[in-house]
């Protein structure tokens, strides 16, 4: 009888173990999963990696009891932002759980100097052991290049358009941003001024302004044709069969005053206190270069200053060209003597043509 009595305390024991294990079983800890990286750079010339889109599965042997997710923003070396998102409902005590997670960026999230963006995701099963999974958005050191455009006369031109690696802004937008450290090319352009390229812009660790003046060309084709009466004969003077009601010209400083039998004298308009903007006047012979406003500007400072001018002049001949730059106010014309008619029927004419 002692024998059985013994064996049936061992049973009893048995048992007692056998059923305190069952009430602690040991669950392992719930998993976050999903297929893909857990991280990326954001490359900002797509914003097809600004998003984020997870297939995840949340798993707990235990069951599932609490997702919470955050999303934190880090900019310099220490400041983070948090934000608690969304979280999917419906898993408890579920052991798995699939859930699609998004969130929607774009380059504004990227601002005020952010160096990435994270994405916790933590999960806690029903013995409340927790997991926690992130996902990264990294972003590379990137900063902005201001564009300053100006005139040779420090005039700010408001409509030109920037090129900056390959791509154009809209006319008059000068800033370029999220642009990493390395070497570009770019170019500023706008119609009637000489197009600034830059293959070697070397972009530095941080934002940072460029200045660029802009040159202006002159016309490519010469104007209509102004022709001018001798003072006293703008009555009754015509050229082409048309009248010639003016005897002098403020588009290019120019009044016609005198003639005899050889020669027509011009004056400029501003001569002896005139008032119509013309300075005087150079004579130039080599055109090749005078392509550009700060090209007349550059001849007339370095040719002799003239103010009245005799013309060859015959009836019904025109002469060798003469050429010569006038000064009006802050800009330079290149003018061009056409010819010079002498008439008894049609009157004294002098034309011309000019480029700016």
């Amino acid at each position: 009888m002692k024998k059985v009595k013994i064996l049936s305390l061992l049973f009893v024991a048995f048992a007692a173990v056998a059923f305190f294990n069952s009430c602690n079983k040991e669950y392992a800890l719930p998993t976050v999963a999903w297929e893909g990286p857990v991280s990326v750079i954001v490359d900002f010339e797509s914003e097809d990696n600004y998003d984020v889109n997870l297939a995840i599965t949340f798993g707990a042997e235990a069951g599932l009891n609490e997702i919470h997710i955050f999303k934190y923003s880090y900019s310099g070396l220490d400041d983070m932002t948090t934000v608690e998102m969304a979280a999917p409902t419906g898993y408890t005590d579920l052991t798995t759980f699939d859930y699609t997670f998004t969130d929607d960026n774009d380059a504004a999230d990227f601002t005020g100097g952010v160096t990435k963006i994270v994405y916790e995701f933590v999960v806690t099963d029903a013995e409340l052991q927790e997991t926690t999974k992130e996902y990264t958005i990294f972003v590379v050191e990137a900063y902005s290049v201001t564009f300053v455009v100006k005139d040779e006369a420090d005039n700010a031109i408001a409509d030109a358009i920037v090129t900056f690696n390959g791509v154009a802004n809209t006319a008059g937008d000068y800033v370029v941003n999220y642009v990493e450290v390395g070497t570009y090319e770019y170019s500023v352009a706008k119609a009637g001024y000489q197009t600034v390229t830059v293959t070697d812009f070397v972009m530095p660790e941080n934002d940072t302004t460029v200045d660029v003046v802009l040159v202006q060309n002159i016309d490519a084709e010469w104007s209509a044709e102004i022709p001018l009466a001798l003072y006293g004969q703008t009555a009754w003077a015509s050229y082409d069969g048309n009248p010639v009601t003016n005897y002098m010209s403020n588009v290019i400083g120019v009044a016609f005053n005198f003639t005899d039998a050889t020669t027509v004298k011009i004056e400029d308009t501003d001569y002896a206190g005139g008032s119509l903007g013309c300075e005087g006047w150079v004579i130039v012979t080599d055109l090749e270069n005078l392509t550009t406003q700060a090209s007349l500007a550059t001849a007339w400072e370095a040719g002799t200053e003239i103010h009245e001018y005799e013309l060859p002049y015959d009836q019904h001949k025109a002469y060798a060209p003469v050429y010569f730059i006038s000064k009006m106010g802050s800009t330079y014309k290149l003018v061009y003597y056409v010819a010079g008619h002498r008439d008894s029927s049609t009157g004294n004419v002098v034309v011309f043509k000019y480029k700016d």
